[in-house]
């Protein structure tokens, strides 16, 4: 397909730990739809953990100088814009923006260390996307449209975003720019999926917390967090839950049979990566979407498309 011109300019994918593990079928998805639509991405090579969300509690500097280093990396490749798929580490890394700009005596600090490790310093000229702003921005819901293969019509889905997809404001500038999506109402998966011909049901708790963080450190949250967002979907005839997010899909489908044993209610329902359904629509095979490696089953829903 023709390549698609995008607003970011040139787009470097920060995979994180996730898309190289538990978040493989997101990894492969987002390739299979990005080439379907024509656009293009270059992920960063020899990148490091982001910190995810719990090293800048136990040691500030490196909760900074992690994110950072992988910045910089991107900057040596060209690039205008990082993409995350995982909103942790989209967090993580628009943390560390917002504080190297604010703060020019930390940011001389940060970059003095990255020096120090043989990396060039960062130069603060990179935007941070979300790959459901990338190709909400790129190609729109029209041009996701022009690509489905497979119409789910009928197909009731509940979009999960989590909670840092865009939040907090300050660091994400969710509310402050066109290409981005609203901080507490956001819309721009709801119609992705819409485009698909799926229908988005109303949902409260799409922003909501999932506990993903706390999952072994203080289960009983982890759970009444994700059992509020299970009932809530179920609640409102969702047949999907369909996310955007690695940790808080992992943590979800891992977890489903201890929330129907603690609350005596059967809220099991299958995920997908927002990308899985894509690439689904748009004609890829149950086996080339790995939608038959989800934890839970998703082709007892989407079988009646094949």
């Amino acid at each position: 397909m023709t390549e698609t011109l995008n607003p970011f300019g040139k787009v470097a994918l920060y995979p994180g730990c996730a898309l190289d593990g538990l978040g493989k079928a997101y990894d492969v998805t987002l390739q299979l739809v990005a080439k379907d639509l024509g656009i293009n991405y270059e992920k960063i090579e020899d990148y490091n953990c982001c910190g995810a969300l719990e090293v800048k509690n136990v040691n500030t500097m490196a909760g900074l100088l992690l994110p950072a280093r992988n910045l910089s990396l991107a900057r040596q490749m060209g690039a205008n814009a990082v993409m995350s798929a995982c909103p942790g580490c989209h967090y993580s890394l628009s943390r560390t923006q917002y504080f190297m700009t604010r703060y020019p005596k930390l940011r001389e600090k940060v970059n003095s260390y990255l020096e120090k490790m043989g990396t060039k310093q960062y130069d603060m000229q990179l935007l941070m996307i979300h790959a459901v702003e990338f190709i909400y921005n790129t190609v729109g819901p029209e041009g996701v449209k022009s690509r489905v293969k497979r119409p789910l019509q009928g197909l009731k889905v509940a979009p999960y975003y989590g909670c840092l997809y865009s939040r907090p404001k300050a660091y994400t500038l969710t509310g402050y720019m066109k290409m981005k999506d609203d901080p507490e109402r956001p819309v721009f998966m709801d119609e992705l999926l819409r485009a698909l011909g799926a229908e988005v049901v109303p949902f409260e708790s799409k922003t909501m917390c999932c506990g993903g963080p706390h999952v072994y450190s203080d289960v009983n949250t982890s759970l009444h967090l994700e059992a509020r967002i299970l009932k809530d979907a179920k609640r409102n005839g969702a047949e999907l839950l369909i996310t955007d997010c690695p940790l808080g899909h992992v943590a979800i489908e891992s977890n489903m049979n201890k929330i129907t044993e603690k609350y005596g209610q059967d809220l099991r329902m299958p995920l997908t990566y927002f990308t899985q359904l894509l690439a689904f629509a748009f004609g890829h095979s149950p086996e080339e979407t790995l939608l038959t490696a989800n934890l839970t089953d998703p082709m007892s829903v989407l079988k009646r498309y094949m």
